[in-house]
């Protein structure tokens, strides 16, 4: 505890006081209040559940776009015999699979989320796969 000093005039906390001051003043948990964490009715991925055919369809339309886009543009650069620099390509690449499938997925809605949300994905899976020379991350 902290004293006084001698000539009255109160001396400032310790350390000590001040760490369990702390415990004092801590707030109790009253059951009827619920639970502090809100969780779901249901569980995130039981929204795959209600997936349709036409769902699926458009993901995968939007992943294979992405991928023969990409195959078109990496043939050359990853043909030739002296590398160029593959800069405008994974520019370019990530523009449109961010860019514009971003664009799809947040502004556009419907068939189109999903055809965005594929785009990305491919683009996801070939850095993944190829360990970035088909989207142009590593020369």
């Amino acid at each position: 505890m902290a004293d006084s000093h001698e000539d009255g005039r109160p001396s400032r906390p310790s350390l000590e006081d001040e760490i369990f001051a702390v415990a004092s003043t801590v707030e109790v948990d009253r059951p009827e209040d619920g639970p502090r964490i809100r969780v779901r009715a249901r569980p995130p991925w039981e929204w795959a559940r209600g997936l349709t055919r036409r769902d699926v369809g458009a993901t995968l339309a939007g992943f294979l776009t992405f991928v023969f886009v990409d195959l078109v543009m990496m043939y050359g650069p990853l043909m030739t015999s002296r590398r160029p620099s593959l800069l405008p390509q994974m520019i370019t690449l990530l523009v449109l699979a961010f860019g514009l499938g971003g664009l799809l997925a947040w502004k556009v809605g419907g068939a189109g989320r999903l055809f965005g949300i594929g785009m990305m994905l491919a683009w996801v899976f070939l850095t993944l796969v190829s360990v970035g020379f088909l989207t142009g991350l590593t020369p």
